[in-house]
């Protein structure tokens, strides 16, 4: 229930200090660096293989290269994190992009990210596909490098999953596209000049994509750890990779019914699996144990091989000292306390009402103690779930962790849906009438199509 209202949000001059070989050169030293730099090194290496590349691609004309250029240089930015937070990059990328396209620009790169950018969505899904795939073609024909190439068919991809949905392996540009895609996704990794924050990305993304057929993920699986162990071993992101890997392929071994209906073989293959991640996410530690994501692999890890909560407080303290918005960390130790696992519906509400109380930790995690009551109400049937979030003591909790999460976060406009979805099921009438004002322009779909809004209306004002 909690992220029903994500729907409503909306997704510096450059570096000078450094020549670019340069930059990219400090890339592949392995081990930790600190966020600036590593930030500062993946610009380097996206102004490379964009704006570079597309000096060097043969489609440069006068009558385009300023908006292309410009076009491409915001969009390297993006890509690296070196945009401010209110500052509307993906706007000027649009611009751009369309300003090139319409002076004639038929660089394949521009008009890969005119189409993500500046297309107009009254489009149809298949007109987006159609336009995604023939951008893939037309990279393959030209100078640029890999990665280049990998996003394309990872994109035209990902669109002919979101068009054609479960018929997509019948689709005839489908095993085109991933092939496209993990050919280009090797011959990427093994480019020993990539940051190891680049190269964790490709491999996150193309195991997303393949995840639908366990041949192919395998085989790209494969690919992954073998070339990130070759080219950045001394990068956490490497080590937490193989990590995510293991512990998803536990999962699979294990299977998702309850602990009677586990084979002896499939407690094997859990019990192994989980021994590699978990060794795995150790070393990554060690590499660099300020990054949250691997302590929050690590209480996944602790909730396969239980063995105490000690275990998983660990882990979960280890995650909250290196980012105190860990709102991640908070949803897997609500889940290791739910009462199928080690805890009890008690357990679950004492940690929402920490995660709501506590000074230290912010972002979304005082929501958590409304994901615990979400839970708990998941359980119910009947009567007690229809009426679950009438219970004052209910709506005392959704009250405050509402409330604490808007001192914390007062721009997060879109979480009013959420907190009104929450205030008409608790028949709470005067904090209702509160919230529909600050709804903005309404989202109809959030609450189930424009008559259900109104008639949610319709009853807050009966009680003004």
């Amino acid at each position: 229930m909690r992220y029903k209202g994500l729907a409503i949000n909306g997704w510096l001059a450059l570096l000078t200090a450094l020549p670019l070989l340069i930059l990219l050169a400090a890339c592949n030293k392995g081990g930790p660096v600190n966020s600036e730099k590593a930030k500062r090194q993946r610009l380097a290496w996206d102004l490379k293989t964009t704006v570079d590349a597309y000096n060097h691609a043969g489609f440069s004309n006068k009558a385009w290269d300023y908006p292309a250029r410009q076009c491409l240089t915001d969009f390297a930015r993006s890509l690296s994190g070196e945009v401010g937070s209110n500052e509307p990059w993906a706007e000027n990328i649009a611009m751009n992009a369309t300003a090139a396209v319409n002076a004639g620009c038929n660089d394949p790169l521009i008009n890969y990210v005119y189409i993500k950018f500046s297309m107009s969505q009254t489009n149809s899904r298949e007109a987006f596909e159609a336009a995604f795939c023939k951008t893939v073609r037309d990279m393959d024909n030209s100078t640029y490098p890999p990665i280049r190439r990998f996003y394309a068919a990872a994109r035209a991809l990902d669109q002919i999953y979101f068009t054609y949905g479960t018929n997509s392996f019948r689709h005839p540009e489908h095993f085109e596209m991933l092939e496209d895609m993990v050919g280009q996704m090797e011959a990427s990794l093994r480019d020993k000049t990539m940051p190891a924050s680049e190269a964790y990305e490709v491999a996150q993304l193309a195991l997303h994509l393949t995840s639908g057929n366990a041949n192919n993920h395998q085989t790209a699986y494969r690919v992954i750890e073998t070339q990130s162990s070759k080219n950045w071993p001394d990068a956490y992101s490497t080590w937490l990779l193989k990590g995510r890997h293991y512990i998803d392929e536990a999962w699979k071994a294990r299977g998702s019914g309850y602990a009677d209906s586990v084979t002896a073989e499939g407690l094997i293959g859990f019990s192994n699996n989980l021994a590699i991640a978990q060794e795995s996410l150790e070393h990554a530690w060690k590499l660099d144990p300020h990054q949250s994501d691997i302590a929050d692999e690590m209480i996944t890890v602790m909730l396969g091989q239980g063995g105490g909560r000690d275990r998983m407080e660990l882990w979960f303290n280890r995650a909250m000292e290196a980012n105190t918005n860990d709102y991640v960390a908070c949803n897997r130790k609500l889940y290791y306390l739910e009462p199928k696992w080690y805890g009890s519906d008690e357990d679950e509400l004492a940690f929402g009402r920490e995660c709501v109380q506590s000074t230290n930790w912010g972002g979304d995690v005082p929501l958590t103690l409304v994901d615990a009551h979400s839970d708990i109400n998941s359980r119910k049937t009947g009567a007690a779930k229809t009426n679950y979030w009438k219970q004052p003591e209910v709506w005392a909790d959704i009250q405050a962790a509402y409330e604490r999460f808007f001192e914390l976060n007062p721009n997060r406009l879109g979480t009013y849906y959420n907190y009104a979805w929450y205030a008409y099921h608790a028949e709470q009438w005067n904090k209702l009438n509160e919230l529909i004002p600050k709804l903005g322009v309404v989202n109809y779909d959030f609450f189930g199509g424009r008559e259900a809004f109104d008639k949610m209306v319709e009853a807050a004002s009966a009680h003004k």
